[in-house]
């Protein structure tokens, strides 16, 4: 029995001699064995992968396994994907265990590559270049029909003989490149990639960080991969996949180029800053399953000309998609300020807008306002709620759907003292056409009800009709010093505008039953005006005003120096109550009724600019008018018999027939006509005539609005008197010297009125006598009175 134990001994001792020997062998010869057999080794491998197998130096030594070095490698592309490799390796490390190996079986415990560039090219079919690997040429060119290329894809994949269990890549790089898009490919720099129990039957962990439009790292990556064969067989696009993933420091401009995903950007959103975005990636590498978010509240956020988010108000954003043979949305959730919105069911995309159904909470306008490039200064407060599809094309968005508005109030600027509030309404979108539903709100201390259609808004083309039972300008415009007493009532405005959006032309009928602008008091005003690049029109103007009417047409520039032109058809107003509404001076003193045709011009925000700038013509006629505190007839009269040489005139009898006239402290004007030229506050007239029940007086020379006269007269009494009394009228009403022409009066006498005077004076002889009480006796001769002329001869050189 002992020397069976020794013989078996002797045996396996010898038996593990000979192990070790062999092993031995192997540990210091690998490099010569694996340098003796390099090509037959990459030939078996390039047959296996199906791709030509290249490299510059494999070494290889034992340790507690074995350990292979590569340097150089490279592996060929499928030739119908790409000309460049599909991955080369500065160094690849290869660990695998040696007893399996000595049986001919490679146990990879671990697989590192160095600084590897790998390239992924995805064909016009969909089809990715790794899905050929295991695949040799010629099955590869024999694939000419669709169900030869399923039968290939059905075939066993050499990838099902590895068995890694570790996966290492050290600062490599990824190309991918979509050849059926013209966007630019996608490049992965300073890769690291670990894979920890790897098996490509089965489920393998995986976690990677990369540098994504950039040489900093920003990109992190893990979860679960795998597997990657299915009953031996390699399906690319049926790879599970398992992900979380984080992105830092991503610049919007730089995503853009990049192929599937830059085209689905819509091209007017702006985002400059950089922007970090978390989510997952699920299902597999066909059909992925994409959730993703990002706050964006430090970043600035616009969209074309319409939006425009600044770097510290709230915004965060969460989307879902698939990723299959392009990116589709699913749903984008946005919360910015209080605002709640869901995007759903989106299409277009690429070279079609995108479009989507809207859904948002009920939101305050007053935070989102101020980004909204139309609405931003206005000053918009209240409720907004918006539910619809909107298509988001930058050169003409447009929304189907509705959005509700309610308790709004509006400033249109910022010195305005009041504007819009309490506004409550319903505006409609549908194929681009916008109707705005009975809205109502407040304007100022007034109540108004706005409907309107607009049929496109660039170009701009809408039609409005507001009501306003009662409307005060001082409560809404801050401009033009707005007298508190101002007010419209019963306003009815219809009208249109069109044009470019930021420069609308307006037009529109404007109608109010009663009411006092600029101290002005109206009724029945009816107005079709217009209005374009600050300048306005009105053709025409109707209005009740002064107790008469006014038809006027007018043009006005406004700005800093406000400018117009107006023409004016008046009847029948009341002089003094125009001019008092205006504090113009001579309210006190002229009187009338005044019909008549006038065009003017001028500039400047109130009166007291506009009127040094006046400029016009026309002609006017007051009845019933009146010179307050001044009688011309009664001064010219009292000069007269003042003045030597021709005091005969109006003796004691000429008084006493007129003595209504001369004691009346006013010159009445039963009628009064006259067409002026004027420069600003004066009038210039040439043909005034003016005629009371006694006298009549024609004039030339000037007045102004400040009272002021100068002017040339011919009184012409009714009775008792054939001649005119010429007479000059200067000073300030009613302070006014009227003094009689001696010299005109003169030449008017010696021209064939001799004879009058002597009969007026008998006459008044008889009269002062009867007055007086010592008139002359019957039959008693009057007395001679001597000839005006002798007198009037030393008043002549």
């Amino acid at each position: 029995m002992r020397r069976i134990l020794v013989i078996c001994a002797v045996v396996v001792g010898a038996v593990v001699l000979i192990a070790a020997a062999l092993t031995a062998y192997a540990f210091f010869n690998l490099s010569s064995i694996v340098a003796r057999n390099e090509k037959r080794i990459l030939a078996r491998v390039s047959d296996e992968l199906g791709r030509r197998v290249d490299v510059g130096k494999i070494q290889a030594q034992m340790g507690w396994g074995v350990s292979v070095e590569v340097s150089g490698l490279k592996i060929a592309d499928d030739s119908s994907f790409s000309a460049e490799p599909f991955l080369a390796a500065n160094e690849v490390s290869i660990k695998v265990e040696f007893i399996p190996l000595l049986r001919g079986a490679a146990k990879v415990t671990r697989l590192e590559l160095i600084k590897p560039d790998i390239r992924i090219v995805m064909n016009a079919r969909g089809d990715l270049n790794l899905s050929t690997i295991g695949s040799s040429p010629d099955d590869v060119r024999r694939e000419t029909s669709k169900a030869e290329r399923s039968r290939r894809a059905k075939k066993r994949s050499s990838l099902a003989d590895l068995s890694i269990k570790a996966l290492s890549i050290e600062d490599g790089g990824i190309y991918f490149n979509d050849l059926s898009e013209k966007m630019a490919p996608i490049r992965v720099r300073h890769l690291d990639f670990g894979a920890t129990n790897f098996n490509p039957a089965s489920e393998f962990d995986v976690a990677t960080k990369f540098a994504f439009q950039g040489e900093e790292q920003n990109v992190d990556v893990s979860g679960k991969l795998g597997p990657l064969l299915e009953q031996g067989v390699l399906d690319a696009p049926g790879i599970p996949v398992d992900l979380k993933l984080k992105l830092d420091s991503i610049l919007l401009d730089r995503v853009r180029p990049l192929a599937d995903v830059g085209s689905e950007i819509p091209p007017g959103l702006s985002i400059p800053d950089p922007v970090s975005v978390s989510g997952t990636v699920r299902g597999s590498f066909g059909k992925l399953a994409i959730a993703l978010s990002t706050d964006l509240s430090g970043d600035r956020v616009a969209y074309a000309a319409l939006f425009n988010k600044p770097a510290g108000t709230a915004m965060t954003v969460n989307a879902n998609g698939i990723w299959a043979e392009q990116l589709e949305i699913a749903s984008v959730n946005l919360k910015l300020s209080d605002l709640e919105l869901t995007a759903s069911r989106f299409s277009g995309g690429g070279p079609q807008p995108l479009s989507a159904q809207i859904d948002s909470n009920s939101f305050n306008l007053a935070n989102l306002s101020p980004m909204i490039n139309a609405a931003a200064g206005y000053g918009v407060a209240g409720m907004g709620e918006i539910h619809g599809t909107a298509k988001l094309d930058i050169n003409a968005p447009a929304m189907d759907g509705t959005v509700t508005l309610k308790q709004v109030a509006v400033k249109p600027g910022p010195s305005w003292p009041g504007a819009i509030s309490d506004l409550n309404g319903r505006i409609r979108f549908s194929d681009g056409l916008e109707v705005i539903e009975p809205t109502s709100f407040t304007l100022g201390s007034g109540h108004a009800i706005l409907e309107g259609r607009v049929e496109s808004i660039s170009p701009l083309k809408a039609s409005y009709a507001l009501k306003a039972d009662s409307v005060k300008p001082a409560q809404i415009f801050a401009f033009g010093g707005r007298q508190p007493g101002d007010v419209i009532n019963q306003l009815a405005v219809k009208g249109t505008a069109d044009g470019e959006i930021t420069s609308p032309r307006i037009s529109a009928t404007i109608q109010s039953t009663d009411g006092s602008l600029e101290n002005v008091s109206y009724r029945n005003l009816d107005l079709t005006a217009a209005y374009l690049n600050d300048r306005s029109s009105a053709r025409p103007l109707n209005v009740d005003v002064f107790g008469g009417s006014l038809t006027a047409e007018a043009d006005a520039v406004f700005g800093a120096a406000p400018t117009f032109n107006l023409t004016l058809v008046m009847k029948n107003l009341n002089v003094e109550q125009a001019l008092r509404s205006q504090n113009i001076d001579a309210a006190s003193t002229v009187h009338g009724f005044l019909t008549g045709n006038v065009a003017a011009s001028g500039s400047g925000a109130d009166w007291n600019r506009i009127k040094p700038t006046l400029r016009g013509s026309g002609r006017v006629a007051i009845a019933n008018g009146k010179l307050v505190g001044v009688n011309i007839a009664a001064d010219a009269v009292n000069a007269v018999a003042a003045a030597p040489g021709v005091s005969q005139l109006v003796n004691v009898a000429f008084r006493s027939s007129h003595r209504g006239v001369l004691v009346d402290p006013d010159t009445e004007l039963q009628s009064a006509s006259m067409s002026y030229q004027q420069v600003g506050p004066r009038f210039t007239t040439h043909d005034l005539h003016a005629q009371s029940p006694d006298y009549s007086i024609t004039g030339d020379g000037w007045f102004d609005m400040g009272k002021n006269i100068s002017m040339r007269a011919d009184i012409r009494f009714t009775l008792g008197l054939q001649v005119a009394i010429p007479i000059t009228v200067t000073g300030k009403l009613p302070g006014v010297r009227v003094l009689p022409d001696v010299p005109t009066l003169a030449e008017r006498l010696a021209m064939g009125a001799i004879n009058a005077p002597g009969d007026i004076i008998r006459g008044g002889v008889n009269a002062v006598g009867s007055m007086v009480g010592a008139g002359p006796s019957a039959g008693s001769s009057i007395p001679s009175i001597p000839n005006p002329m002798n007198a009037l001869k030393k008043l002549m050189p």
